[in-house]
């Protein structure tokens, strides 16, 4: 009975300083991680198409832009909600492509990152694209491509960081809001590398393929609107 005791002790001590151990890892890790974050966004270039990831402030109008460059062939919005039309989405961006009756996607089914991962790939999937720009916010971005080589392991993926006002990098010790908010992106983080060492074997194994998704075809699109055969979302 007493030897039970012991062990059971000596296994509580080891997990308590594992415990101990990972939390210290952490801590010294998000400075880390902050100060690798994008300070600046460069040219590009030119890919096949360009993704814009829904939740933050200038990630949609970034997309456009970059579209309207001709940056890309083709702009996905991934994570648009389903009650939200494409009218109400560009009167919310405050801009309207000259490209959006052709050339402009929308997702529908993603609810976070790991969501828009597979919109992406079902996206790049269907139009056979080699190359894609990512537009998110800075903070956001090194756990959406984390996410989308997973899924997309063949594809040039380019990133275009976006840099809300409420979130300042330069001064993110000193300011409560951006540090909550980077916080809690770095244990989203921590948790989606983990989840993927997981789920990949560490990197021995290829994940399963992604989950149909949702997506809302421009209506000026000839190729979808013949493969769909109506107005409206459908999946692939």
């Amino acid at each position: 009975m007493q030897s039970g005791q012991s062990l059971g002790l000596a296994w509580a001590g080891f997990a308590f300083r594992v415990a101990v151990a990972a939390f210290v890892v952490a801590a010294l890790g998000f400075p880390v991680f902050v100060w690798s974050l994008p300070r600046a966004s460069a040219d590009p270039g030119y890919a096949d198409g360009i993704v814009a990831l829904t939740g933050g402030e200038g990630r949609l109008l970034a997309g456009i832009e970059l579209l309207d460059q001709g940056k890309g062939q083709r702009l996905l919005i991934s994570g648009v909600h389903e009650g939200t039309s494409r009218e109400e989405l560009f009167a919310a961006v405050g801009q309207l492509s000259a490209r959006s009756s052709c050339c402009i996607d929308l997702g529908r089914s993603a609810a976070d990152t790991i969501g828009n991962a597979e919109e992406t790939a079902s996206w790049v999937g269907r139009h056979r694209y080699r190359s894609v720009i990512v537009v998110t916010a800075s903070y956001h971005m090194p756990r959406s491509m984390m996410e989308l080589r997973a899924v997309l392991p063949g594809t040039q993926l380019v990133a275009y960081p976006v840099f809300p006002d409420q979130v300042r990098l330069s001064e993110w010790w000193s300011d409560p809001e951006t540090t909550g908010v980077l916080a809690g992106e770095y244990l989203k983080f921590i948790g989606s590398s983990v989840r993927l060492a997981i789920a990949t074997r560490f990197g021995t194994q290829s994940l399963p393929p992604p989950r149909s998704a949702i997506i809302e075809s421009a209506p000026g699109s000839p190729r979808d609107s013949v493969a769909q055969g109506q107005d409206g979302p459908t999946s692939y």
